[in-house]
């Protein structure tokens, strides 16, 4: 079956004269729609679905914002020393505030909790980040930390990629291996895959299936691929340009894209082999 990659752009900031406005960071859900943080007169701001909301809960620039359902989501600052991790309501109230560790990397939120992956410079810092993947609840209590609580843990010095996988598990791709790994949280177990080499230092990882789409790899130039799971053979989908992050695999499009702080895009892989087991 032949692969396709489509792209539908979902928000950009050029309609906006007259003042300077940069996308900083967005997620989407079908269901929920469009979240984004926006930076203007160096201040951040966020716009739920067309609607900015009132935040003044930190005096901070936020830097990730993630849906967690149809009444929250979760706002985050690269701040360190202080509570970073912020859970707020639509009309901005702040419902809960904790401290996700240093230089983290990628947040994934699923119903099991909140995923925080680490740079190296978390993972070879202080405090909770040195477990290069750690599972929250709601309130910021540790559920699951990768070194300590796994089972089988592979060592993870950065974590490159990170995205929701089915049921209570997340997917994730470390330096220095790049394994391509299986978190489930529940079982406290990984399943690990050998992934080629034209694949290691992808930034960006969707799970779909027995299929794994990754984007941007050492040397790439902002290329994606395709690879069936367990398999050595990757499959050239496209170049994409922007910052490209895995969407769960609930959701249609498989990936979300910022490109050059202006544009939110959408790109869906059609792959109708993605759930055929047989």
């Amino acid at each position: 079956m032949s692969q396709t990659l489509t792209k539908e752009v979902i928000y950009t900031t050029s309609s906006q004269l007259g003042e300077s406005v940069e996308i900083v960071d967005a997620d989407w859900k079908d269901k929920y729609g469009l979240a984004v943080i926006l930076r203007r007169h160096k201040k951040t701001f966020v716009q739920l679905n067309g609607v900015e909301i009132t935040v003044s809960f930190t005096a901070y620039k936020l830097s990730m914002i993630r849906w967690i359902d149809d009444n929250h989501f979760l706002a985050a600052t690269y701040e360190s020393d202080k509570k970073n991790m912020f859970i707020v309501d639509l009309s901005g109230q702040l419902l809960h505030s904790f401290n996700g560790g240093e230089a983290f990397e990628e947040i994934v939120v699923g119903k099991e909790g909140i995923w925080v992956s680490y740079f190296d410079e978390g993972v070879f810092g202080n405090g909770i980040s040195t477990e290069g993947l750690v599972l929250f609840d709601m309130t910021g209590n540790i559920l699951l930390r990768y070194h300590s609580d796994l089972l089988n843990p592979n060592a993870i010095a950065d974590c490159y990629a990170l995205c929701k996988g089915g049921g209570t598990s997340v997917w994730i791709f470390p330096y220095t291996d790049f394994p391509l790994i299986e978190i489930n949280s529940k079982e406290r177990m990984s399943l690990t895959y050998p992934v080629p080499e034209l694949l290691h230092g992808a930034k960006a990882l969707c799970i779909r299936g027995k299929y794994a789409y990754f984007f941007d790899s050492y040397n790439s130039n902002e290329k994606m691929y395709q690879l069936k799971i367990g398999t050595q053979k990757p499959l050239l989908l496209g170049t994409v340009q922007g910052v490209l992050r895995g969407l769960g695999p609930s959701e249609t499009n498989h990936f979300i894209s910022i490109s050059n702080n202006q544009e939110v895009a959408l790109y869906q892989v059609i792959n109708g082999d993605e759930y055929q087991y047989i």
